[in-house]
C-alpha cells in the first residue's frame, strides 16, 4: 500500500509540473517545463513543487521583465540587446572587446588599462549566453595562454591582472575568485550548449578548474578557494585574505550548478549554496539592505590592514553586484525566497529614498558619495526579481530601460555589470543543462 502511495504521488508531481502552465494560461511553457523536469531527474535533483518553488532551473522558463511589467515588445528588447552587444564588442569608439593577432581576444579595463579575470570571465559568460562561440573561444584562449598558472604554488589558479601583452602585473599576482567562479560556470554552459567534440572540451576544463581550486592545503602559502569550515568563497586563497570574503563573490546560483555537475568534492559543493545565501543575508544591513565590499565570514564589514586606497567596509564598488547575485538566485532556484524578498525590498527602497543620486555609502547608509551608476541600475533591476511590490519593480525596470549604455573612460566594469544585468531581465541569462 505504501509503495502504491509513493507511486501515485510521483505521477501526480509529473502531471502538475507538465500542466501547471496550462492552468496559469501559458501553454508555451509546457514543453520547457517538461524537458527541464526530465533533465533534473537524470541529475538526481528535486523537482518538488512547494519545496524549492518553480524557479527557472526547474521550469526552463526565463521571464522578460521589460515585456511583462512595462509592456515593451520582444522585438524592442531583442534590438536593445543587439545594440548593447555592438556597443561593447564591435564599435571601435565604445568597445571593450579587442582581438589579438594570435586568434585570441581580451576584455580591456579601459579605466585601469589592464586585463582582469573578472572582465574575461564576464565576457565569456556574455558570449555563451548570446551564442557567440568564436568570441568565447578567443577569450578563453587568451586566458589560458596568459593568465593560467601552470606551475608553482598558484598552479591551477589564474593571475587576476595582466597587461595587454599578456604579462602578469606584479611579481606574482594572486587570483581573484570571482573570475574563477564565472570561468567555471561559463565553461559548463559552453559544454552543454555547444558540445565538447570540436576545438575545446569545455566540460573537462570546467571540471579541471573545479578540482584545482580545492587542491591546495596551505603548506606553501596558497589555500583552497573555499574555506573548509565556513564553506564560503574566500577573498583571496592566501594569507589572512583566506579568512575573509567579498560578499559579491558569493554566487549561490552558480554553486548549485557546481554541486549538480561536479565530478569531485560533491559533498562539499552541496554545502556551499546555503552557506553563500546565509552570508549574503548576514552582510545585508538590517535597515538599509546595503552590503560592504569586504566582510568577515559572519557578514560584518571588514577593512584589511594592507588596504589603503579606499574603505572596503563601505558599499562602493564590488558590493553593487550583490543585488544581481541575489536576484539571479531568486529566479533560478527560489530556495531562500522569503529572506531575499526582505533584503531586496530594504535595499531598493533605500536607493529610491535617496532619489537614485548616490552610489557609495557607509553600511548604515550614512556618508553618501559618488553617483548612482548604470551598473547599479542594472544590478538592482535584477534584484527586483525578488520584490513583491510590483510598482517598485516597475520603477527599477523603467530606470534601467531609460538609462544610457555606459560609455567613456570607465565604461568597463560599469558596462559589464550593466550588460550582464540586461541579459538577466530580458530572459537571456539562461542555464544550459547537460
Amino acid at each position: 500500500m505504501k509503495n502504491n502511495y509513493i507511486f501515485l504521488n510521483y505521477y501526480i508531481g509529473i502531471v502538475l509540473l507538465l500542466f501547471l502552465p496550462l492552468l496559469l494560461g501559458d501553454i508555451n511553457n509546457v514543453w520547457a517545463i517538461s524537458d527541464s523536469y526530465w533533465k533534473n531527474k537524470r541529475q538526481g535533483i528535486d523537482n518538488a513543487i512547494g519545496k524549492d518553488s518553480l524557479g527557472a532551473y526547474y521550469t526552463g522558463v526565463y521571464p522578460n521583465l521589460f515585456k511583462e511589467y512595462l509592456g515593451i515588445s520582444q522585438q524592442q528588447t531583442d534590438e536593445k540587446i543587439e545594440q548593447i552587444w555592438e556597443h561593447f564588442f564591435v564599435k571601435d569608439a565604445t568597445k571593450v572587446y579587442f582581438e589579438s593577432d594570435d586568434n585570441t581576444a581580451y576584455i580591456y579595463d579601459t579605466g585601469n588599462r589592464d586585463i582582469r579575470t573578472e572582465g574575461m570571465s564576464y565576457g565569456m559568460m556574455i558570449c555563451v549566453q548570446l551564442d557567440k562561440r568564436a568570441e568565447f573561444d578567443k577569450l578563453w584562449r587568451w586566458v589560458k595562454k596568459n593568465m593560467l598558472y601552470t606551475s608553482g604554488k598558484w598552479a591551477g589558479y589564474f593571475a587576476w591582472q595582466c597587461d595587454i601583452e599578456g604579462r602578469k602585473i606584479g611579481e606574482e599576482p594572486s587570483c581573484a575568485p570571482d573570475g574563477e567562479a564565472y570561468f567555471i560556470t561559463s565553461l559548463f554552459f559552453a559544454s552543454h550548449r555547444w558540445g565538447d567534440e570540436d576545438s575545446c572540451n569545455y566540460g573537462r576544463e570546467a571540471q579541471e578548474i573545479l578540482k584545482n581550486i580545492m587542491s591546495k592545503d596551505g603548506t606553501i602559502g596558497v589555500f583552497n578557494m573555499f574555506n573548509p569550515d565556513s564553506k564560503l568563497i574566500t577573498f583571496v586563497p592566501s594569507g589572512n585574505m583566506w579568512k575573509i570574503t567579498d560578499p559579491s563573490y558569493n554566487l549561490p546560483a552558480f554553486f548549485e550548478l557546481w554541486a549538480a555537475w561536479t565530478d569531485t568534492n560533491k559533498d562539499f559543493w552541496q554545502q556551499t549554496p546555503d552557506a553563500a545565501r546565509c552570508l549574503l543575508a548576514e552582510a545585508s544591513h538590517q535597515k538599509t539592505g546595503l552590503f560592504p565590499d569586504y566582510s568577515t565570514f559572519e557578514g560584518k564589514p571588514y577593512q584589511p590592514e594592507w588596504k589603503k586606497d579606499y574603505d572596503a567596509r563601505r558599499y562602493q564598488f564590488d558590493a553593487i553586484r550583490c543585488a544581481m547575485n541575489i536576484g539571479m538566485d531568486y529566479y533560478w532556484f527560489g530556495k531562500d525566497a522569503e529572506k531575499q524578498t526582505i533584503m531586496m525590498t530594504r535595499l531598493l527602497k533605500f536607493f529610491k529614498h535617496d532619489n537614485f543620486l548616490h552610489g557609495q555609502f557607509n553600511w548604515d547608509g550614512s556618508g553618501a558619495s559618488g553617483k548612482y551608476s548604470e551598473g547599479m541600475a542594472g544590478a538592482n533591476a535584477v534584484g527586483a526579481f525578488a520584490l513583491k511590490d510590483d510598482n517598485l519593480k516597475r520603477e527599477y525596470l523603467q530606470y534601467l530601460w531609460d538609462v544610457a549604455i555606459p560609455s567613456g573612460t570607465y565604461r568597463y566594469y560599469n558596462g559589464m555589470v550593466y550588460m550582464l544585468s540586461m541579459l538577466h531581465v530580458t530572459g537571456n541569462f539562461r542555464i544550459f543543462k547537460p
